[in-house]
């Protein structure tokens, strides 16, 4: 047996590269990229090894004397099958010796997992010889130096007897130290170039153009470093700390950071992982995706519901580059303060500063959203061009961001799509993001794109195979008790009496039932410190709690000995109503896409109080003077209604969601019954609808059967087409997780049973919510039985009813922890559905269809991804199949049904939009219909024609007539426009009511 290629001492002149900078992952792709250029470029990438790292294979002969590695005469080659496994250490021990002791110790458990694979034939095929890289550092000295240790035991364990008896007969071995690799690098400069964790700054200007040579080496001359301290420093504060909190304490990013739980969803389920965290994790990897070993999925979506922290986890994610560029850097005493800050928050968080210093630049979706809204085609990289330049006042032409993006790693960072309401506007941003993704890989650019959404109304999701999607998840009530008193220990630093009565009160809300509801998201956590602080006993439901927010910081002014709290308290209603209306016409506006940015002109701002006044019967002067005086008392006392670029708007969205409910529940109980029926469609006007609903429920009981009437006639509309794609389970669920129902029995049970109505048709939207809706139903023994009697009552009846029995219970299985043992068992006695293999196949095309983007037809589809269970079913071949479009097959399913001619020109007209969507029947007549493909244009012709009654009632009356086993078609039909319907403006509309009402109050008869 020939000697293991190593190398045999430290090399001369081998520049010190940092390896532990790179990552895990990030080495890992290190490896390959030399392998490839050492080897040759058969090296390929095989997947994940035994250990979870990534195997590299070479199917052929290595002539070692043409290596760098080196070998003695042409005669010293491998022929055969080799492997090769990275080895990296985060922290590499301080003397070589350390590391010898750890790599002997990774190596054996890994001929350990090859002996096992060889006796138990786990494993394909066996390795003929086995390359081990590492970026430990070895030894050179002779016989007792780590090299030489390592190769005697890797040696005498692949010649052993028993590895031998096993049927692993490795002929030779390598291994790739540090030293090594560092040789290999400076051999290849375009690799290590690759890597910018492997990057000086001299390195940087060599690679830039003299016209641009500023740009980038973060000189006093260059912009982007005046861009890195300015934001570095706008990024620390939390926008709750500028409402005015109680406590005399600022509340610093750095002070209060926490990372979030998260789960990402994967064929074989959803993954637990922390948000930052992961994102950081992937930032350290290079995500060119010309380079071998390519990272797919090299982007990512953080979806979070309202108050969640997606906005502050985007700023920590920037700061954490921003740091990581700062390095090394010399920044003035108040950037230093801020990049301190940042590293122990990090640090306090277990987070490490990026190895991949990655150029960050964060952006609000909604002042991009206005911008495309204008007709500009203005691209992601100019309108970061018109940022810096303005920021900086040095112009920095697109251009030159283009070669900056080609010759350093970025992380762009788009915050609020969620505050993008308008479709078209959403698409556009869609289109424009994807617009830069193809320019990246066109230069072969190192770029990660993170956005930020709520999970309402999203929709249009970012295609599968570019984005990964982080689910935010509630916070543990232990880390929400943690978090609690970190804000509690902050925010009260010299008053010890106070810390200790708030941070006990606190405790008590962690581990109350009732109150650790409230304790979900970041946001919650600090409002309730505020809360606390004056009132023992703790609030129900979010209604309550912002509520109560809402009046601590009124109350805590108006208790201020100072001139301003006379005012305050005497016109206390007044200035309530100024905010309720502002909020409304606040929610109203940013439902368009040139009001995402939601805010109003101090002028319109005085409009509206004035406005108000002379309605109540004050003269204009008066009127003039307080509404003056009551705009400076909300925007300089109360401070909710905070600076917004030239305007004045809600710092906390869910306070401007708080008032606009207020506005709509002002009123007699028909009228406030028809607004939140007008508004309880639309995803942006959502959380609105549920304050409103928890505003009700405290204001008498009566509403109870008012709110459930109301869920009952929600679904009646013809030009929805009546029940068939409902709106009122998924509120009813919102309403019981807002915890609304909390001892109101009938309530309760009458909102479980609306909830279990969406048995009755599968669901063409809302699969996610709905599920998560029955695990937690059934998670109370009162409900539990009745809940999975009903999916079982569902998969005995016909395809249609199976189908959302099937649909629902896949979706709960990929939602419920693998560690509550009771409820996956109960699953899986309930999950074990009589389902013909025709339906399986229907139910695995469609949710083919669920998991795929549904975009503009410029999009291309997500047909081939595979999903669960669902994904071992084979779709049958296109032989003996009937492939038709969907928009033919609904025409000649309504032309039974006697449409006038005209009438039936406007449905073909609508329908026009699904021309790219097609289905496949096979099997008898009437067969079974799988969904092939969902591509939808515009919908608002589709939208016009169900505004025809005629035209929506005889569509609805055909699709009554459909087979069972053709479900898919209504609910292709069903995810083409209903988001699209949905999302019709209804602002303008409530605002008139609104004001209707408010003129008919204020009329007096003469």
């Amino acid at each position: 047996m020939g000697g293991a290629k190593e190398v045999s001492g430290r090399m001369s002149h081998v520049p010190d590269y940092d390896l532990t900078r790179l990552g895990s992952r990030a080495f890992e792709q290190l490896v390959v990229a030399l392998a490839r250029r050492d080897i040759g470029p058969g090296v390929a990438v095989f997947g994940d090894g035994r250990d979870g790292g990534r195997e590299a294979t070479f199917e052929g002969t290595i002539n070692w004397s043409r290596t760098a590695s080196g070998g003695q005469n042409e005669l010293d080659q491998w022929s055969g099958y080799t492997v090769l496994q990275a080895k990296f250490h985060v922290k590499p021990g301080i003397t070589p010796k350390n590391n010898a002791v750890w790599l002997q110790k990774q190596i054996k458990s890994e001929l350990d997992g090859w002996i096992e694979a060889a006796e138990e034939n786990k494993r394909s095929r066996l390795p003929d010889y086995l390359i081990f890289i590492t970026n430990v550092d070895l030894s050179a000295v002779a016989k007792d130096g780590g090299i030489d240790t390592v190769n005697r035991a890797v040696r005498k364990w692949i010649t052993d007897d028993d590895t031998v008896k096993s049927g692993l007969r490795v002929k030779d071995f390598a291994i790739w130290h540090a030293d090594q690799i560092r040789s290999m690098l400076d051999t290849n400069q375009e690799v290590r170039c690759a890597f910018p964790a492997l990057l000086t700054a001299g390195d940087l200007l060599a690679k830039l153009t003299p016209e641009w040579v500023s740009l980038g080496n973060f000189d006093a001359q260059d912009p982007l470093r005046d861009q890195l301290l300015l934001a570095i420093k706008d990024d620390r504060w939390i926008r709750l700390s500028q409402s005015g909190g109680p406590g005399e304490a600022k509340l610093w990013l750095d002070d209060t950071a926490i990372d979030l739980p998260a789960t990402i969803s994967k064929p074989e389920g959803d993954v637990a992982v922390q948000a930052v965290r992961h994102v950081l994790r992937l930032g350290d990897t290079v995500l060119r995706q010309r380079q071998p070993d390519r990272i797919k999925r090299s982007n990512l979506v953080l979806v979070g519901g309202p108050g969640q922290g997606k906005s502050t986890l985007s700023q920590l994610i920037a700061q954490a580059y921003r740091v990581a560029l700062l390095t090394g850097a010399d920044p003035g005493p108040s950037v230093k303060e801020v990049v301190d800050g940042t590293r122990s928050a990090l640090a306090r968080l277990r987070l490490p500063v990026p190895s991949n210093r990655r150029w960050p630049m964060r952006l609000d979706l909604a002042k991009y959203a206005e911008e495309l809204s204008t007709g500009a085609e203005t691209s992601l990289l100019r309108w970061i061009s018109h940022r810096l330049t303005e920021r900086t006042d040095q112009t920095i032409s697109p251009n030159s961001l283009r070669q900056w993006l080609r010759a350093w790693p970025w992380a762009l960072i788009l915050d609020g799509l969620d505050e993008v309401p308008s479709l078209e506007a959403r698409r556009l941003v869609y289109n424009k993001i994807d617009d830069l993704l193809t320019t990246a890989e066109d230069d072969d650019a190192d770029l990660m794109i993170v956005v930020t959404t709520r999970p309402t109304g999203y929709d249009e999701r970012f295609s599968a195979e570019r984005f990964e999607h982080l689910e935010l998840q509630r916070l543990p009530s232990d880390d929400a008790a943690a978090f609690a008193q970190q804000i509690t220990d902050k925010r009260f630093t010299n008053d010890d009496e106070m810390r200790v009565k708030v941070a006990a009160r606190m405790r008590a809300a962690a581990h109350d039932p009732l109150t650790i509801r409230l304790m979900q998201s970041p946001l919650q956590v600090t409002i309730m410190s505020f809360i606390v602080e004056k009132y023992p006993t703790l609030p129900p439901d979010r209604f309550t709690l912002f509520r109560m927010y809402y009046e601590t910081m009124f109350d805590r002014e108006i208790a201020k000995d100072i001139p301003v709290a006379r005012f305050l308290s005497q016109y206390r209603t007044e200035i309530d109503r100024l905010h309720e209306q502002v909020g409304l016409t606040l929610q109203a506006s940013s439902e368009a896409a040139d009001g995402a940015e939601a805010s109003i002109s101090p002028q319109e701002l005085h409009d509206i109080a004035r406005s108000r006044l002379l309605d109540r019967g004050f003269s204009h002067f008066e009127a003039e003077k307080q509404a003056a005086a009551l705009v400076e008392a909300s925007t300089h006392r109360l401070v909710l209604l905070g600076p917004r670029d030239d305007g004045v708007g809600f710092d906390i969205r869910t306070l401007q969601e708080l008032m606009a409910a207020r506005a709509i529940t002002e009123g007699d109980d028909s009228t406030v019954m028809r607004r939140l029926q007008l508004i309880a469609h639309h995803p942006h006007w959502r959380n609105t609808w549920l304050l409103a609903v928890g505003a009700l429920l405290l204001r008498s009981e009566r509403f109870e059967k008012s709110i459930l009437r109301l869920l009952e006639q929600l679904d009646t509309d013809p030009h929805r087409l009546y029940a068939r794609y409902p709106t009122a389970p998924a509120l009813a669920a919102d309403i019981l997780e807002d915890n609304l129902a909390a001892k109101r029995p009938r309530f309760e049970k009458g909102l479980v049973g609306r909830v279990l109505g969406s048995l009755d048709r599968p669901p063409a939207v809302d699969l996610a919510r709905l599920a998560a809706a029955f695990l937690s139903i059934a998670s109370d023994p009162l409900y539990r039985r009745l809940v999975y009697d009903r999916i079982e009552s569902a998969a005995s009846a016909g395809s249609a009813r199976r189908a959302a029995s099937a649909l629902l219970l896949e979706e709960m299985s990929a939602e419920v922890s693998p560690h509550d043992t009771r409820c996956t068992a109960m699953l899986n006695s309930y999950r074990v559905l009589k389902v013909p293999e025709s339906e399986g196949q229907a139910l695995a095309a469609w949710s083919r269809i669920l998991e795929s983007s549904i975009l503009p037809v410029q999009y291309p589809d997500a047909s081939e991804l595979h999903f669960r269970i669902w994904s071992s079913i084979e779709l049958p071949s296109d032989q003996g199949v009937e492939s038709i479009g969907l928009d033919t097959y609904l025409q000649k399913l309504v032309e039974p049904v006697g449409l006038g001619e005209k009438d039936m020109q406007i449905l073909k007209a609508g329908l026009d939009a699904l021309s790219g969507s097609r289905i496949q029947l096979t099997g008898p007549s009437p067969g079974v219909a799988l969904p092939d493909m969902l591509r939808v244009g515009a919908a608002e012709p589709l939208l016009r024609a169900l505004d025809n009654e005629d035209v929506a009632t005889s569509l609805d009356l055909a699709l009554g007539t459909l087979p069972s086993t053709h479900w898919t078609v209504e609910a292709m039909l069903g995810a083409a426009f209903k988001p699209s319907q949905n999302r019709r403006p209804v602002g303008p509309e409530i605002l008139r009511f609104v004001a209707e009402a408010n003129a008919a109050d204020n009329s007096y008869p003469d």
